[in-house]
């Protein structure tokens, strides 16, 4: 027997289209309305300035979901897409290249930690980095903090904000101490001109250098040979104390900056065949000038420490209180000759 089964109105048809599309489209609603992005929930992360990039666009760049729900609380629903400095050279790469090319590399970034200079979802520097050098250089190197606080002379550049990069590179280099160039060419960089600070004129050392006939061999090994880069207590950064003036006592240890180098026997031999060649026959006219209890001449009295026109790095004049005292040396094969503001003119002949 078959039942009859009556067909609903048209109307009524419609009507109960449209409640069903009403209620699905409620239900939609409630779920796009509902649904939260990452940093509605992590507003922490988005509060400074600057976002790294994969935070204002997409999380899942670095957080990877899991599968487990969330968010539940003791329940993490996402993994980091690799570890370490390896999710960062998912997108750096070029900076990975570099880092494996070069010879010196970061500490931190050697371990593979850029987490500990750099701040990974937002920040108020535009490197990302937690502060400006050198404060952020002093969380690791406090003996250099140390140094440039309260030593008597200290490197304008290395106190200054940004300083350090100026002369390093925060990841890698192909230069000893990661360096952003060869040391020689870094700080001529600067010295380049002359500069005048706190009463005092440095002259233009790159000038004094390109023209000069003879330069002081030292400086093919850098110029912190002689110099600290930081901070010293002596003055010109010297590494160790050089005598200040025209005279001081002609002992080996006020010039130990230069026995650095220098053999000890220029100063201490009275007669040499070897030692030097400033001797007149075997007597030493270096040990005549220097080695004296109280006005021994020191060396820059006749030499320039960084370049000179002239063999032996004499220059033209030296400073002798306000005077530019001449010096008038001429090398010859078998010696050479002298008329300074010290004394008429005499000859040496080895």
């Amino acid at each position: 027997m078959k039942t009859s089964r009556k067909k609903l109105p048209k109307n009524l048809n419609i009507a109960l289209l449209l409640c069903l599309f009403f209620v699905q489209a409620t239900i939609f609603a409630q779920n796009v309305s509902g649904e939260k992005s990452c940093v509605d929930c992590h507003k922490r992360t988005v509060k400074k300035d600057i976002l790294h990039g994969p935070v204002a666009s997409d999380c899942t760049v670095c957080h990877v979901p899991n599968g487990k729900q969330h968010p539940i609380e003791d329940e993490e629903g996402f993994t980091l897409l690799e570890e370490g400095a390896k999710l960062c050279f998912s997108c750096h790469e070029e900076e990975q290249k570099t880092i494996a090319n070069n010879k010196y590399v970061h500490k931190p970034v050697a371990r593979g930690e850029c987490s500990e200079c750099h701040e990974v979802h937002s920040s108020n520097d535009s490197k990302l980095i937690f502060s400006k050098s050198p404060d952020l250089c002093y969380f690791c190197h406090d003996k250099i903090e140390t140094a440039i606080s309260k030593s008597a002379f200290t490197h304008s550049v290395a106190s200054e904000e940004g300083g350090c990069i100026t002369c390093h590179s925060p990841h890698s280099s192909s230069e000893k101490k990661i360096l952003v160039a060869k040391e020689k060419t870094l700080c001529l960089d600067c010295h380049d001109k002359t500069i005048e600070k706190d009463g005092r004129k440095i002259t233009n050392i790159n000038k004094l250098i390109a023209e000069s006939k003879v330069q002081h061999p030292a400086l093919d090994d850098g110029c912190s040979v002689c110099h600290n880069p930081h901070a010293s207590e002596n003055k010109f950064l010297l590494n160790i104390a050089y005598p200040t003036g025209n005279y001081a006592p002609g002992t080996e240890e006020n010039y130990d900056l230069c026995f650095g180098c220098h053999d000890t026997d220029l100063l201490l031999l009275e007669t040499t065949k070897y030692a030097t060649q400033f001797r007149d026959g075997e007597r030493n006219l270096h040990y005549l000038h220097v080695n004296k209890k109280q006005k021994g001449r020191t060396c820059v009295n006749c030499h320039s420490v960084h370049g000179s026109s002239r063999e032996h790095l004499i220059p033209e004049t030296v400073k002798f209180g306000g005077w530019n005292m001449p010096l008038k040396f001429k090398p010859f094969d078998d010696g050479g000759s002298c008329a300074s503001g010290c004394h008429k003119e005499e000859r040496y002949t080895r």
